[in-house]
């Protein structure tokens, strides 16, 4: 090969190498992400894993229950024992969608859909038999407290009425149950006090019909297949890829309306379902839940390591409404706030309620001391995720939350007259992903594809400057090879005398002839 065209080659390889493969190719990948994470494309594969995640995530719940219910009743510390997980393949599709080309919006609904697995319950099977607190019979006492202080007498009555005499406020009931089957509540009841509670439960809609006057009482029964009435409006990034999933509108109005403040009522970040590609380590996940009406910020934390993936590893508690300025518009009322990482859910759920993360875990340890059999572990308890941040695929989360109901002594109240005062757990659930199978894999391509561009972009630059090298060297050697070699002609000398110098006879010939010629007189000078 000639050096100049060795020379070209090696010049074009190495500018390919560093100009394109080097900067030009990051940016072309990177375009191409922000338009694979839009969901403007009705039929895109981002839309279709968006609109129904061809997996199932990991829905685990967790029950506490109750060692010592006599003695709970007679005042002494509860003593409970965690049962679980029962594990449940969840399924979420987004129904009813609709377009909004004019601020580039979807907005749906969301039908949620649980499978019970018990391959993945540890043996468990639903049908294990828990002493657990009276919902329902909780549930009407916190209600007369609030509303009616006097009517405690027609809590006590209906109760009884309701429940035929119940000696505690705690209960037999198998775990499927209470999870999704329902907990028989028998409303053929004809006194006063069991007729009203009754009818007060006829209105409520987490509720399943269970015969003539029967209701079931569930933790997640009225949901299970159901389509939430809610409608949730999001961005489709198409316009820019930052808000991509970004909620802007829920049930109609663009923010919530139970809190006092501004700040909590906003929608902030996505749906939680899809978050902005090309992630930062500035950038915290923030969400908005419609399960706890309210969003929530997940800070960067540290850099990590899942299936092989190299991750954003972020965590969070569930705030401090006490210490927090902004975060104050969550307290139940303007002069009672609940402790770090509490949150109450009345508001939000009908119930009351009170979120902590498992095992008050990150909660002040006056709870902890209020209860026994609950062992805090970050590792198995707090609400955290694993992001690959090219894509702004999660990897792994766990999205935890634990219900509790403040209990104490209510003197007139007879199944709670000497009750601990506590923060009673009844259940956590850990709802989350880790990814496998195709979606993983397809992660994973476009690191293969940065690896072998990476490799490549190493091979092209360094064989472009072999190329150059080498072109160089030939030029150089080529160049004094071909150069022309002069030699310098002397006459032959006699014993190494410098004598008369005799050219060869034919040389003196040639030479004489020569000049014969070159001395000729042209004729018309001659005859002058």
């Amino acid at each position: 090969m000639k050096p100049k065209k060795m020379g070209i080659i090696g010049g074009s390889m190495f500018s390919f190498g560093l100009f394109f493969l080097t900067f030009t190719f990051p940016v072309i990948l990177r375009s191409q992400v922000k338009k694979q994470i839009s969901l403007g494309k009705q039929g895109s594969k981002m839309r279709e894993i968006w609109s129904n995640l061809p997996v199932p995530m990991e829905f685990r719940v967790h029950l506490f229950n109750v060692t010592n219910p006599v003695e709970i009743t007679a005042g002494q510390t509860p003593i409970l024992q965690e049962v679980g997980p029962y594990h449940y393949d969840q399924y979420k599709e987004k129904v009813d969608q609709v377009e909004r080309d004019e601020d580039d919006s979807i907005e749906y609904r969301v039908k949620t859909t649980w499978y019970f697995n018990p391959e993945l319950s540890n043996g468990l099977t639903g049908d294990e038999e828990l002493i657990m607190p009276n919902l329902l019979a909780l549930m009407t006492l916190k209600f007369v407290l609030k509303e009616q202080p006097g009517a405690i007498g027609v809590a006590n009555k209906g109760v009884d009425s309701i429940f035929k005499k119940p000696k505690t406020i705690f209960m037999k009931v198998k775990a499927k149950d209470i999870l999704f089957d329902g907990m028989a509540i028998d409303c053929n009841v004809k006194d006063f006090a069991g007729s009203t509670i009754c009818g007060v439960l006829k209105e409520r809609k987490d509720l399943l019909p269970g015969g003539e006057n029967i209701y079931l009482l569930s933790l997640f029964g009225t949901k299970n297949g159901t389509v939430d009435p809610g409608r949730i409006r999001v961005l489709r990034g198409r316009k820019n890829f930052k808000d991509v999933g970004r909620v802007i509108e829920y049930d109609g109005l663009p923010a919530l309306t139970i809190y006092d403040g501004e700040h909590c009522n906003a929608f902030n970040g996505t749906d939680s379902t899809i978050f902005p590609s090309l992630m930062t380590r500035e950038d915290d996940i923030v969400s908005f839940s419609p399960e706890i009406c309210r969003s929530i910020s997940i800070p960067y934390r540290y850099d990590s390591k899942v299936k092989g993936v190299n991750t954003y590893h972020y965590s969070t508690d569930y705030g401090d409404m006490k210490s927090n300025p902004e975060e104050q518009c969550y307290c139940p009322t303007p002069d009672t706030c609940l402790d770090k990482d509490l949150m109450d859910l009345e508001k939000c759920v009908g119930v009351p309620m009170i979120g902590s993360q498992p095992h008050f875990l990150g909660a002040e340890e006056k709870y902890l001391e209020m209860v026994h059999g609950l062992h805090p572990d970050p590792e198995l308890h707090d609400l955290s995720m694993d992001f690959d941040p090219l894509t702004a695929t999660p990897i792994k989360a766990h999205k935890r939350l634990q219900f509790n109901m403040f209990l104490g002594p209510v003197e007139k109240f007879k199944l709670m007259k000497t009750f601990p005062e506590c923060l009673f757990p009844i259940f956590w659930v850990d709802e989350g992903i880790l990814l496998d199978g195709a979606l993983l894999n397809q992660v994973k391509q476009v690191y293969m594809l940065l690896g072998v561009v990476g490799v490549l972009k190493y091979l092209m630059m360094a064989g472009g400057a072999g190329l150059g090298a080498a072109a160089g060297y030939f030029h150089y050697k080529n160049r004094d090879k071909n150069s022309m070699d002069v030699t310098k002609v002397t006459p032959e000398s006699r014993n190494g005398k410098d004598e008369e110098k005799k050219w060869p006879p034919q040389q003196q010939m040639n030479i004489s002839t020569i000049h014969t010629q070159s001395a000729a007189v042209p004729p018309n000078l001659d005859a002058n």
